[in-house]
């Protein structure tokens, strides 16, 4: 799988076929129209992204992911906080995405 995303941490999860997928713990990824952010963090078994639904300022949002199409419409400190808590569960508990993904 090839994709056109940067992103922070990362993390090896199988998919169907048993190979390996690289995929970043937090991406930022160009759409033609809008910027999509995703999440591969659960909080207490959710989506960490579920925390702040209605909060962000999104233009659309869905499981794990966000979009939006100008920094402007975005609320900057709620940003920081999903993000920066992200990263922290992260290093706390680093096969956190692991289950994420596998139970997508």
């Amino acid at each position: 799988m090839r994709l056109k995303m940067i992103g922070y941490g990362q993390f090896r999860y199988a998919v169907r076929s048993g190979k390996q997928v690289l995929w970043p713990v937090i991406g930022l990824a160009l759409q033609k129209n809008y910027i999509s952010l995703y999440f591969a963090v659960t909080f207490q078994g959710r989506p960490v992204t579920a925390l702040y639904t209605g909060r962000l300022g999104a233009l659309r949002a869905g499981r794990n992911n966000f979009s939006f199409e100008r920094f402007s419409d975005l609320d900057a400190d709620a940003l920081e906080t999903l993000v920066t808590r992200s990263a922290e569960i992260f290093e706390a508990e680093p096969d956190n995405p692991v289950r994420y993904k596998q139970s997508s």
